[in-house]
């Protein structure tokens, strides 16, 4: 690709970028105007998009820019993320069986990213690519648990008053849309394929101004208590 064209995908990618960061604040603003309604259950989901969604993309940004370095920021951001959407999940998914399989996963996640973060690849450079891979997957599979348990709920919903339905939708297309950025990222960069890459950012990017759609729809119907059926129990 001529060097004008990878011009043009590097300032896309940027500004997609930092409108992407921009676009937590409007969750995180629904979210903390409406926090003395919300149901508890569903406070988790305003903490991801202020703490690893705005604060600490602007910490990324910052680092990129300032620093010239946001590796650490971006492993937190993994790290947090994951950790809040799984807590945010413990609440939603009711049966004992799910449960486990949500603890094992965020036990299996966080050995994962100790294992690559601190002692493979270092904290402050490189790229956790297997901790992106595994939160992938087990954030895929918490979104596919909560379909399940709608399907064998008793009770009839509106599904797009659901704040966790619309939470998993948005898992789904964000995560499963971006995990090959994660897994091509390194290489990418090794064979200088620049233009490749950036075009990727700007898909992921992208999808994550829809992902935060969906978490606005999400906090806007916080404040409907879950309902859970007596079969899952």
């Amino acid at each position: 690709m001529p060097a004008p064209d990878i011009v043009w995908w590097a300032a896309l990618a940027k500004k997609l970028n930092i409108l992407a960061l921009l676009t937590y604040l409007v969750p995180s603003a629904v979210g903390l105007w409406r926090w003395s309604g919300l149901v508890p259950a569903y406070r988790p989901l305003v903490w991801l998009v202020v703490g690893p969604g705005f604060l600490l993309g602007l910490a990324s940004e910052i680092g990129r820019y300032v620093f010239h370095n946001n590796i650490a920021p971006q492993h937190l951001i993994t790290l947090t993320e994951t950790l809040v959407l799984g807590w945010a999940y413990w609440y939603a998914l009711h049966s004992a069986r799910n449960r486990r399989f949500l603890m094992g996963a965020l036990g299996g996640f966080i050995v994962v990213f100790g294992v690559e973060s601190v002692y493979w690849r270092g904290f402050w450079q490189g790229y956790n690519t297997y901790a992106h891979t595994f939160q992938t997957f087990v954030l895929l599979a918490l979104a596919l648990l909560y379909f399940e348990q709608l399907l064998q709920e008793l009770h009839t919903s509106r599904l797009e008053h659901d704040p966790m339905f619309l939470v998993s939708v948005g898992t789904m297309l964000y995560y499963a849309g971006t995990i090959m950025v994660f897994l091509l990222e390194d290489g990418m960069q090794h064979r200088h394929q620049t233009d490749q890459l950036w075009a990727m950012f700007s898909i992921q990017a992208t999808l994550l101004i829809v992902f935060n759609g969906f978490l606005t729809l999400a906090l806007w119907n916080a404040h409907r208590a879950p309902q859970v059926s007596k079969a899952l129990l």
